[in-house]
């Protein structure tokens, strides 16, 4: 075990940042923030654990989850203040497990410590180890605010992102408290971003690396540099990066849903145990975060119902195929059921919980959830896009055949042609800021239909709401109910109050 006190380390860096973005708190302030002069972190080891340390301890699974249309309100379901906010997109600012602040803080924190290694690293001969201790760092400085930027300000690529309000980009440790931040504007956080990013992956080394997959390895890494490019519309990018993780043959490294289903067969809420495993193949990079999503979502008031399952993977599929323009997907994902009085919620078991309280009221702590960050199958639908926006359509649907049949054994009997006609209609739906050929619209919808069954309950699918401008629409008879808009100032979540009081300019409302 390390000689110093880890947990003291902590809270000292999570108070520092708190204090820095969100509050003015007189105690603190009558106090030097320099953590170090709390803990001395006097070797590689100390600083490699700072690094562990950084990941995000909080989820934005469930709190983003609930603002997408894969939910609906349940018959009887429990309530809380917070899955009724972000049911109807409204604004929460309240610190508890699960929240948006909460997710905030907790990237923040993650930054500081970053910014505090990168420091610390200054001071050692540039060896291999320090080199990959670099890359770690980088990473998680851009993934951290990549993280960010994608929730709280405008989508990148509009005419909006060379002068919409980004968030601020931390590069260095602050020694003062009192400490004026800019939210810079989304272009110009983008381009920190792809710095970071790049040394990071010029840097990264997976031989230093206990348990790799609780870290940024290299094909995490990569996987990251796909969902940036996919983001930013650089579809080459995409596919280079893409093919380092996926290799020559992806079918090995794919989610098999085949297999989990000879597996669990009629035990299908013990499906985390592969799900969020570090011997699942499709899982390239997972995080230990307290959040009670794992109990939640089977009975909350919000969340999948017989219907939205029905729509999400019953109802869509291949529009020129007609045998196959609704494919029956829903068995493939072994789905649980509620029993009692919540008898139109269904869940996926994704998440394990490991409980460190016996405190079990409304509101516990103390629950840890292993969340699954990146993944092969998010890479390979990545690329498909891209190479459909490249006009490489043969190599997109080949992609597709691959991934139906390694992980579900389906294998569409459609003419190549088939994949590339929709309706016209659909250019309302999908309006990414880039322009689409009819055949680009057709592959585009399939794969987005695909990447929203497979993320379900991992909050994705928000991220696809937001960039290709998709509007939502509720069954509700809640007053103040407004639809979501393609162009709506919701999608934007509020900066923190706090971080307001601090002088960082709201988001419009």
């Amino acid at each position: 075990m390390l000689n110093f006190n880890w947990t003291k380390m902590k809270k000292t860096i999570f108070l520092s940042i708190m204090i820095l973005l969100l509050t003015a708190c007189q105690d603190y302030l009558e106090t030097n923030p320099d953590s170090t002069l709390d803990v001395q972190i006097d070797s590689e080891d100390k600083i490699a654990e700072l690094l562990t340390g950084a990941y995000p301890e909080a989820s934005y699974f469930a709190f983003l989850e609930a603002r997408t249309d894969n939910v609906e309100e349940r018959v009887n379901g429990i309530h809380s203040r917070l899955n009724e906010a972000m049911y109807y997109w409204e604004d929460y600012d309240q610190e508890d497990l699960d929240t948006p602040l909460n997710y905030w803080n907790a990237c923040y924190a993650g930054i500081a410590q970053a910014n505090q290694a990168l420091e610390l690293l200054g001071k050692y001969p540039k060896t291999d180890r320090v080199k990959a201790l670099y890359g770690e760092a980088f990473l998680l400085r851009a993934y951290l605010h990549f993280m960010l930027i994608n929730i709280w300000a405008e989508p990148y690529g509009t005419a909006k992102s060379a002068t919409a309000p980004g968030i601020p980009y931390l590069s260095r440790p602050e020694k003062n408290a009192l400490v004026d931040y800019e939210r810079g504007t989304v272009k110009e956080v983008y381009e920190k971003i792809e710095k970071d990013m790049k040394l990071g992956l010029s840097l990264v080394d997976d031989a230093y690396y206990i348990k790799p997959k609780f870290h940024f390895n290299k094909k995490a890494a990569y996987a990251f540099a796909s969902r940036f490019y996919l983001i930013k519309g650089e579809w080459d990018r995409v596919v280079s990066y893409s093919d380092y993780v996926l290799g020559i043959d992806p079918k090995p490294v794919l989610r098999n849903w085949q297999k989990y289903k000879k597996e669990f067969n009629s035990n299908n809420k013990y499906l985390y145990i592969r799900y969020a495993s570090v011997d699942e193949p499709a899982n390239l990079l997972l995080t230990t975060t307290e959040s009670r999503v794992a109990r939640n979502i089977p009975s909350e008031k919000y969340g999948v119902t017989t219907q939205s399952a029905e729509k999400v993977y019953n109802q869509h599929g291949i529009d020129g195929c007609f045998n196959f323009r609704k494919m029956k997907m829903q068995p493939y994902f072994l789905f649980n059921y509620n029993d009692g009085r919540i008898d139109d919620g269904q869940y996926i078991a994704k998440f394990d919980e490991l409980s460190l309280s016996r405190y079990t009221g409304i509101r516990p702590r103390g629950l840890y959830v292993t969340n699954v960050l990146f993944s092969t199958d998010e890479v390979m639908l990545n690329r498909m896009e891209a190479y459909a926006m490249l006009g490489e359509y043969d190599k997109a649907i080949d992609d597709l055949l691959v991934y139906l049949s390694a992980k579900y054994g389906v294998y569409p009997s459609c003419n190549r042609s088939a994949y590339t006609q929709t309706s016209s209609d659909n250019y309302q739906t999908y309006t990414p800021f880039y322009g689409m050929s009819i055949n680009q619209l057709a592959l585009i919808k399939i794969f987005l239909g695909f990447r929203r069954q497979e993320f379900l309950h991992e909050g994705l699918r928000w991220f696809d709401i937001r960039r290709f401008y998709i509007s939502v629409k509720r069954t509700s008879k809640y007053k103040f109910y407004r639809q979501l808009e393609k162009e709506d100032s919701r999608k934007l979540l509020q900066i923190p109050a706090e971080a307001i009081n601090r002088g960082l300019v709201p988001n419009p409302r």
